[in-house]
This record gives structure tokens, sequence and C-alpha cells, in this order.
């Protein structure tokens, strides 16, 4: 055949050679061992994916709750005007610095979607729907006492309009509305073409305004503390009362610091300035209240305290020093008040 010819002639003639091999000359295994350095490392290789897998479903698992606690923060520090800008209206400075704060610290938590992690918060939420309200109560005022041909003033009741939040709508375009007709006071006011009310009315008027809040956080707190039903350690309705009285407490403190800063005549007044002096103080134990978790506890428990009877008692003292505040100021003799400006001036510009 053509196949055959083509192998070598050895195989044609006595074919391929093999040698049988016995069993006798096979080497057995029965009693080999694996190496303990692999056993080891196939061990250690196993683990590793198991705790692996393990550790990717729990942080699945607490990402999200973590992310919620980390969302959470409260910026209740003094507000400090930049010496950079000279506010005409110390107090639309201060409002436009607690609206930026909230808007560029860590956002606005009633715009989030209902899967951000804010959006599951309670006393954020509770903080700035309440410091908005403060403030735009404070600018309907300070619209009154800023008359424009016989009206109040424009801008302001603009700002007042804006923050006071509809339902349904982001607050961060209405925000930063009222940021902007709050510095179109202040521009005005600058120029001379807006009404600046009287230091001192003025300083009475948001007084008995602030004392107000306190009546009607006292209101709340008491409401709570009182309930049949008391949650463990409190319940939401617990954590909204707590931060919205906080909440107005700290526009309140730095309402008044922004008083006393804008009208240097305080300092000749002894008895406005003392009772000044104890308002602000009132108001600042309040406003800056921190407790990791709030409690509305019985207030002789052995481990926790009441956080809403504790803010009641110093809004109660709040509430008396800032009436005393309008009392001291309503005491005050027309002819004294202008006998202090005569003293220096420099005081006579910011006599009213």
């Amino acid at each position: 055949m053509a196949f055959d010819s083509r192998l070598p002639a050895a195989y044609q003639e006595e074919g391929p050679v093999v040698t049988r091999i016995g069993t006798d000359h096979l080497v057995t295994f029965d009693y080999a061992e694996p190496s303990p350095i692999m056993l080891f490392f196939q061990r250690w290789w196993r683990r590793s994916i198991l705790m692996l897998k393990v550790g990717t479903v729990v942080g699945a698992v607490l990402a999200y709750p973590v992310m919620t606690v980390m969302s959470h923060k409260i910026d209740d520090s003094d507000v400090v005007l930049s010496s950079n800008q000279a506010w005409a209206s110390p107090e639309a400075g201060v409002a436009i610095n607690k609206i930026a704060r909230e808007l560029e610290g860590t956002g606005w938590a009633g715009d989030r979607a209902s899967w951000h992690p804010q959006a599951r918060l309670t006393a954020m939420p509770a903080w700035q729907k309440a410091t908005a309200d403060a403030l735009a109560e404070h600018a309907r005022l300070l619209a009154v006492m800023s008359p424009v041909n016989g009206e109040p003033d424009a801008d302001l009741t603009a700002a007042a309009r804006l923050l006071h939040g509809m339902p349904g709508d982001d607050m961060r375009p209405r925000l930063t509305s009222a940021a902007e007709a709050l510095n179109r006071f202040d521009t005005r006011s600058a120029r001379g073409l807006a009404t600046q009310p009287d230091r001192m009315e003025l300083l009475k008027a948001e007084s008995r305004l602030f004392a107000g809040w306190a009546e009607t956080d006292l209101a709340d707190l008491s409401a709570q503390i009182n309930a049949e039903t008391v949650e463990w350690p409190a319940s939401r309705q617990d954590i909204i009362a707590f931060y919205g009285a906080k909440a107005r407490a700290h526009v309140a403190r730095e309402m008044l610091l922004a008083s006393e800063r804008a009208d240097p005549r305080f300092s000749r007044m002894p008895d406005v300035q003392a009772t000044m002096t104890k308002a602000k103080e009132a108001w600042g134990h309040a406003a800056h209240m921190k407790p990791l978790i709030v409690s509305n506890q019985p207030g002789d428990g052995m481990l926790m305290a009441n956080h809403l009877a504790s803010m009641g008692f110093y809004l109660s003292e709040a509430k008396a020093a800032t009436l005393e505040l309008a009392d001291a100021i309503d005491a005050l003799p027309a002819e004294d008040v202008e006998s202090v400006a005569q003293l220096d001036p420099a005081l006579g510009v910011a006599a009213p």
C-alpha cells in the first residue's frame, strides 16, 4: 500500500518496540501528605474569601444607616459677619449667613429624594424648618418697622414670604431668592433708599417677638413632656419640638448680638446692657444644647435625662430675661437716649 511505503522499514518488518513496565517499578504515594504551608495558605484563602463575602453583605446593610448619621450636621456656632463687608442692616447679614450655612453646608434636607439618607432624618429637617420660619417672622417684623410710603418694605416682605416654605416646593430656590431680597434691602439701606427702623424700638419689638417664640415652644415642650404615651428614649414629635425650639433660640440670640453690635449706645446704658447680657446668655444656653440622643424620659431616672425639660427651663429663663430687656428699654426716658448719643460725635450717626 502507498501508506505502508511511507513507514520506516523497521516498522514494516518488526513493528514498534513496546516495553511493558511491571507494578514493581511503580512508586506508590499511599503515605504522601500535602505540605503544611500549602494547607495553611489554602485555609487562609478560603477564610479570606468568606470574610470578603460577609463583609460585603454587612457593609451593604450598614452603609445606608452610617450615611444617614453622617449627614446629620447642625451648625449652631455663632454667626460672624465678615469685616470686609459693612452691613447697613446687621439683621439682614445674620439672616443671609444663616441661609448660606444651611444651603452650602449639608444642604436642605427637605429637598432630598426619598432614597437619600437625609430624607430619613428628623432633627435636621426640624432645625432647618424652624430656622426658616423664625427668619421669616423676623423679616416681617423688620418690614413693618421699615415702611416705605406707609407700606412695609417690599424686599423684606418678599423675603418673609419666600422663607415660609410651601408644601411640595423645593426650598433652595426660595431661600436663594429670599437671600437676594435681604441683600437688596441692605444695599438700599446703605444708599439711604430704605427706611432704617429706630434701633431702640426695633430691639424692643424683637424682644417681645422672641419672648412669644419662647412661650410657644414652652407649650409644645410641655405637651410632649406630659404626653400619656412616652416612647423610649424619645418620639419623633419630641425630637421635632426640641430642635425647633433650639433653632428659634439660636436665631433669637444671633439677632440680639446683631442689635448690640449695630448700636454702640448700649455701653452707655448700664440697665439695658445688663439685661441684654442676661438675655443673650439665656438664649445661648438653649441654642447650644447638644444631646447625643434626645431623651424624654422621667427626670428622676437613673440613666436618661429629660432634654425637653432642660430646654424648657432655659426657655423660661430666656423669656423672662427678654421681657425684662423690653421693659428696660421702655423705662428709658427719651431725653436720656438723646443725651447718650451726644456724648460721642461718633454715636450721633447711630442715634435713632
